[in-house]
C-alpha cells in the first residue's frame, strides 16, 4: 500500500474517511431527526475540507478532472443544503436536499475507487492504467448504478413525506 502523503494529502484522507462514515451513517439512519440533523452537520463539514483540501493536491501538476469533481460536490453539498435550510424550492426542497447529498456522496466514492486503484498494491497491478482500465470503469459504473438507485429510492420512498409536508 502506498501512502506516502504530504500533511495537505493526509489531512484530506482523514477528512474523507470522516466523511464517508458520516455520509453512511445519514444514509442507513433515521431522517428528520436531531440525529440525522448532528451527523449531517458534520458530514458537510468533512466533505468541505475534503473538497478544499482536493483543491491543493496536484499529482499531475496541473487543475483537472478530479479538482472539477471537488468543485460539483461543493455545489450539490451547498445546494443540498440551502434546500433543506430555506425549504426552497417551495415544493421540490426535499427532493433537492435527497438527490444533491447522494450526488456529493457518489462523487466522494468515486474519488475513493480512483485512490485505492492507485494506492492499494494489488488492485493497482490489476489495474495498472486505471484511468483507462475496464476494471475502473465497471467499478465506476456500479457505484453509479447504486447512487441512481438510491437517489430514486429516497425520492420515491419520501414523496408522501414531501406531499404533507407541502400541504402544511
Amino acid at each position: 500500500m502506498n501512502l506516502d502523503l504530504s500533511l495537505l494529502g493526509w489531512a484530506h484522507t482523514i477528512a474523507s474517511l470522516c466523511a464517508l462514515l458520516a455520509g453512511a451513517l445519514v444514509l442507513i439512519g433515521r431522517k428528520a431527526d436531531a440525529r440525522h440533523r448532528m451527523i449531517g452537520k458534520l458530514y458537510l463539514a468533512t466533505i468541505a475540507v475534503t473538497n478544499l483540501t482536493a483543491f491543493g493536491i496536484y499529482r499531475r501538476g496541473i487543475f483537472w478532472f478530479p479538482h472539477w469533481f471537488g468543485v460539483a460536490a461543493l455545489v450539490a453539498i451547498t445546494i443540498g443544503f440551502l434546500c433543506v435550510r430555506y425549504r426552497l424550492p417551495r415544493a421540490f426542497w426535499l427532493n433537492g436536499h435527497m438527490t444533491c447529498m447522494v450526488a456529493s456522496y457518489y462523487m466522494l466514492i468515486g474519488g475513493g475507487v480512483n485512490e485505492i486503484f492507485l494506492r492499494i498494491n494489488a488492485l493497482h497491478a490489476l489495474a495498472p492504467d486505471a484511468l483507462n482500465s475496464s476494471l475502473v470503469g465497471m467499478t465506476h459504473l456500479a457505484v453509479m448504478v447504486i447512487s441512481a438507485s438510491l437517489i430514486a429510492y429516497f425520492n420515491i420512498r419520501y414523496a408522501t413525506f414531501a406531499a404533507r409536508l407541502r400541504r402544511s
